[in-house]
């Protein structure tokens, strides 16, 4: 037979209901356990960390670093073969490696820009190459003869700079599979060309995206590169990219890579010579020289060499002797356009 209240519970579970303080009954709250205020306290200051589920973080922490050490090495790399393209000093710095959604990425990118669509075969999908219009016209200015100017007013390339950019684009390739060679063996290609960013569909707009951005910087100018690879492109070597396995095939890798590139080096033959100075004589002049006589050059003796290596102008240096045979000490290594003295 049920209990029947009385009209003193009536009365205190109505009042109960009104304050919002519905308590448990005696039996459950022997069964639950009881936190002291300390406790509470504690709970409550325990970390909270925020979760998007709508960019869910499908790279590892550990694998985001390996992928930075990566393309850290892919800066130092490309700035070397764009100094030399470009004859110019140029210094490339990572900025950063984000994780983000893809059309966050589109939305960041101006209209029109230079955007390059390559393949990482054997890998699946396509990834993107994108450089930053200022920088483009940069190094066109360049390549034609100029200082390096970007334009005020962005625009599309035209037929001959768009097939200038692709020759700096398949060296920038050609540089990635170098430094991807420590997680495997890849062959880039280019696959389009496209100069606005929303006809680029490499990805659904919410597949997860590595982005990862470069600072060029240059004598008249800066700007910046961006790779960007879905998810899916990276899917098939996701495992390589933890520390540990990046630094057993980076160790591998590099001492193979050193021994190719010593066997090369010992066979070569490079011509090396100095020029210490320029004389004008006319035809009568030179009939009449003879043994001993003493000709003035155009420089001082204690003035610096240009020394040159297969008859590219490479380092500076100074005369003097190596017990009876003449020599040339290096001093150091030059950029063409630094050269103060006349060649």
């Amino acid at each position: 037979m049920s209990d029947i209240l009385s009209q003193e519970e009536v009365d205190a579970l109505l009042s109960a209901v009104s304050a919002g303080d519905m308590g448990a009954s005696s039996s459950e709250r022997q069964s639950t356990p009881s936190y002291s205020s300390e406790s509470t306290a504690v709970a409550d200051d325990r970390p909270v960390q925020i979760y998007d589920f709508r960019r869910p973080d499908r790279v590892s922490k550990d694998q985001m670093r390996t992928l930075q050490n990566l393309h850290e090495g892919y800066a130092r790399l490309f700035s070397t073969t764009m100094t030399s393209y470009l004859r110019t000093l140029v210094e490339i710095e990572l900025v950063s490696v984000d994780q983000l959604t893809y059309s966050e990425f589109i939305m960041s990118i101006s209209n029109p820009s230079c955007i390059y669509v390559f393949q990482m075969e054997p890998l699946e999908g396509n990834a993107i190459f994108e450089i930053n219009p200022s920088l483009v016209f940069y190094m066109v200015d360049r390549l034609f003869g100029g200082q390096g100017k970007a334009l005020e007013q962005n625009r599309e390339l035209t037929s001959i700079e768009e097939s200038v950019m692709m020759k700096i684009t398949e060296r920038a390739l050609s540089d990635l599979k170098d430094v991807w060679e420590h997680i495997g063996i890849f062959n880039p290609k280019i696959a389009n060309y496209e100069t606005n960013p929303q006809f680029v569909q490499v990805a659904p707009p919410s597949e997860t995206v590595i982005l990862v951005s470069l600072e060029v910087r240059m004598n008249n100018g800066s700007g910046l590169l961006s790779l960007c690879f879905p998810f899916m492109v990276l899917e098939g070597v996701i495992g390589k990219l933890s520390g540990e396995s990046w630094m057993k095939a980076q160790r591998s890798s590099t001492r193979e890579t050193e021994k190719i590139v010593r066997k090369e080096i010992e066979t070569r033959s490079v011509s090396v010579s100095a020029e210490i100075g320029n004389l004008t004589l006319s035809v009568r002049d030179l009939l009449q020289l003879h043994k001993g006589d003493v000709l003035l050059l155009d420089r001082p003796a204690d003035s610096r060499l240009g020394i040159k290596l297969n008859g590219q102008l490479k380092m500076e240096g100074k005369p003097g002797l190596i017990g009876r045979h003449k020599a040339v000490q290096v001093t150091g290594f030059i950029n063409k356009e630094e050269m103060s003295y006349e060649q």
